[in-house]
């Protein structure tokens, strides 16, 4: 398994347009993403923090969905702004 942690900033929309234009469309289409167990959606309006926290079956399925048109569409969206992935080493002994 691997973890990994993505965040990003919005600007000029608001929370309830992110809502519509980029959670509720996105959501369906990551649940068939190859590889991923789950998403939790982070969200802290005031201080105008979102992300992801995913849980892959494998560092390569985490990788292959990173360099993904998928990916790539989300971070070009004009609203996204300082888009951060970090990734880490599941210790499933523990």
């Amino acid at each position: 398994m691997h973890a990994q942690l993505i965040t990003y900033q919005l600007r000029d929309i608001s929370h309830a347009d992110y809502l519509k234009q980029m959670v509720e469309p996105d959501a369906p289409v990551l649940a068939k993403v190859p590889g991923l167990i789950s998403k939790v959606w982070l969200s802290d309006e005031e201080k105008n923090a979102f992300g992801g926290f995913y849980l892959w079956e494998s560092k390569k399925a985490m990788e292959d969905f990173m360099h993904s048109d998928l990916v790539k569409a989300v971070v070009s969206r004009p609203y996204v702004k300082n888009v951060s992935s970090v990734d880490y080493d599941v210790n499933q002994k523990a």
